[in-house]
């Protein structure tokens, strides 16, 4: 078991029989959208148009109104993953210090270069923190976030937050997303990674969908490429206290620009919903398919999850979605026919 594995299910069995029974439940996880302002231009950012119009932030106070009610139907985390950079938000340091008095663990994606200015507070009170780094040099994060000379204070932020945590918490990941142009870094940002002494660096394609064909030209990268070069850094650089995470799935479904599962419905919704600075939820991100708003009576919203799966017309999700492993496993869980070619007895 791994901190970017969904065997972690086995922790929510209680979620997977009521699947089985088809009875609505709150997910214990949500991913919070703060805004879709970033001070970071990715040259692949998958919410590339989302961000061409007025810049828009939720409001706190409607957003910790929510999430406490949301904690009392079973919500237990939340991470600040979305359209834009989490830290710009101008009310960052009440949303956390109010998610935190409710009782609910926090993880944050971040470009890093603002969170020197809440350093305590993530200290004290968020369970993990991952990095989009994408670069092993400046010059190449600079052409890659389309940003100008960030990449020390990147680092030294990301240090100092090393320096800081107690008993490794919250924990420290590096995310490298790979394309042509920023591949020849991989390995210096794997060493990197290790050096710096964060937890693990997890290596993902570039997808081509976003701001790709807009802003730079489609990933070509292949999987013959790739894993090589994935392999030689894990022999380089791994050790017992730095892992580095790689998905063959989500190269190898970018290079077929298809979904690659073979299952028949997705139950991500049920354990995690997306939250919108507009104040929807939506179910399934990639389809944005809305199950209602921050305001909606919870039963309603539990009973649009529910039948989410039924809805979802799986020959259209797009390549590489994270929720895959999540979904084969729920899928040999609740199907016994399925379950049979892994000897599920013999442990």
């Amino acid at each position: 078991m791994h901190i970017l594995g969904f065997e972690k299910l086995i922790y929510h069995y209680d979620k997977l029989e009521k699947i089985r029974q088809r009875k609505p439940q709150f997910p214990v996880h949500m991913t919070l959208s703060l805004g879709n302002y970033c001070n970071h231009k990715c040259l692949w950012c998958t919410v590339y148009a989302a961000q061409q119009n007025e810049a828009q932030q939720v409001d706190g106070t409607r957003l910790l109104t929510f999430l406490d009610n949301a904690s009392k139907r079973g919500l237990r985390a939340v991470g600040y993953v979305g359209n834009g950079e989490p830290t710009a938000h101008k009310d960052f340091a009440t949303i956390i210090k109010g998610a935190n008095g409710l009782g609910l663990e926090q993880g944050m994606f971040t470009n890093a270069y603002l969170i020197d200015r809440y350093m305590d507070d993530i200290l004290s009170w968020f369970t993990y923190l991952r990095v989009s780094l994408d670069a092993g040099t400046g010059e190449t994060h600079d052409k890659t976030h389309d940003v100008n000379g960030q990449f020390d204070k990147i680092i030294d932020n990301i240090g100092e937050l090393v320096r800081r945590r107690e008993n490794k918490t919250p924990s420290i990941g590096i995310q490298f997303a790979v394309h042509r142009i920023n591949f020849g870094d991989l390995l210096e940002g794997a060493r990197l990674a290790r050096d710096i002494g964060v937890d693990y660096f997890s290596v993902k394609p570039v997808f081509n969908r976003g701001a790709v064909g807009v802003k730079l030209e489609k990933n070509d990268l292949t999987h013959a490429e790739l894993a090589p070069l994935v392999a030689k850094a894990k022999e380089e650089f791994e050790t017992p206290d730095f892992e580095i995470y790689f998905r063959p799935f989500q190269i190898l479904s970018n290079e077929e620009e298809r979904y690659i599962h073979p299952y028949d419905k997705c139950h991500a919704a049920s354990f995690n919903l997306n939250v919108y600075e507009d104040g929807r939820l939506v179910g399934c991100g990639p389809h944005q398919v809305p199950v209602g708003t921050m305001e909606d009576d919870f039963d309603v919203i539990e009973q649009r999850i529910l039948e989410l799966s039924d809805k979802l017309d799986l020959s259209k999700c797009p390549a590489g979605c994270r929720y895959h492993a999540l979904n084969h496993i729920v899928d040999t869980v609740l199907n016994d026919d399925r379950a049979a070619m892994y000897h599920k007895n013999f442990l």
